[in-house]
């Protein structure tokens, strides 16, 4: 399955009317209200409660209860931790989170990426930024590093996820990207390098696509973040995130 197969014109719209551009519309399995009448869209969104993302059972519910949509079916392993996956990246990039969330969400599938721990090290040595030898102190550190080169505290405050879905599709021969403009594969991380090599030579890989919105006063911005099951490990982990903000990129998923 193609993942343009998934895109609706909800997302599309949202972007237009929330004061956001240029975003890759990848859908949700329910439509919103007046999809068809642009000129309600941002009424609408800005009507809906939205959900103060901190630790708890009411964002855990709410995580609990978004739909899966799955071309092919998984198994309740891959559910659970679909879904804890989300909550935990969610925690630990919002208010209730900390930088020691952080650097445990980043390495929930272990090291991967020895290459890009040095140069992590290396990045913090040239800031003149105490830390540890240790993956977790130098993510943690970075972590910290960039928040506050940056001037905020957190990524996630308020969220709706009324219209939220998890795809789950397969891919195999050619990796499709979501981005309007797919990343050459040159500048992509090593995860994304080795899914097209996969795919390549053959191999299936088993994806998914969630969506949401969150908000940043006065705008809204559509959060699109694609994960891919891995096997060997048992557990999903990220391969793309897509948003547009006045907030930079925050993330360090390219050292992982």
């Amino acid at each position: 399955m193609q993942p343009s197969a998934v895109r609706i014109l909800y997302v599309a719209l949202l972007a237009a009317f929330c004061g956001v551009s240029s975003v890759a519309a990848v859908g949700t399995k329910h439509p919103a209200p007046h999809r068809d009448n642009p000129p309600n869209l941002l009424g609408y969104i800005h009507t809906v409660e939205m959900t103060k993302v901190e630790a708890g059972a009411k964002l855990w519910k709410i995580v609990e209860s978004i739909p899966i949509d799955a071309d092919v079916p998984i198994g309740p392993e891959q559910e659970a931790d679909l879904r804890d996956w989300l909550y935990d990246f969610l925690v630990a990039f919002s208010a209730s989170g900390n930088d020691s969330l952080a650097a445990e969400f980043y390495l929930r599938a272990g090291v991967n990426n020895p290459a890009a721990l040095q140069r992590m090290q290396k990045t913090l040595e040239k800031w003149g930024i105490p830390q540890g030898d240790a993956p977790f102190d130098l993510f943690r550190a970075l972590h910290r590093a960039v928040f506050d080169d940056l001037g905020y505290e957190y990524r996630f405050g308020n969220a709706f996820f009324g219209h939220s879905t998890f795809k789950v599709f397969e891919m195999q021969g050619r990796y499709t990207s979501y981005r309007s403009r797919p990343q050459d594969i040159t500048a992509k991380f090593k995860l994304q390098k080795e899914i097209e090599q996969a795919l390549r030579a053959g191999e299936k890989r088993l994806f998914t696509d969630i969506s949401f919105v969150i908000e940043e006063p006065p705008h809204c911005t559509p959060f699109f973040c694609r994960l891919v099951w891995d096997a060997e490990r048992g557990l999903w982990r990220f391969v793309e995130v897509v948003y547009n903000s006045n907030r930079p990129n925050s993330f360090l998923f390219s050292a992982i």
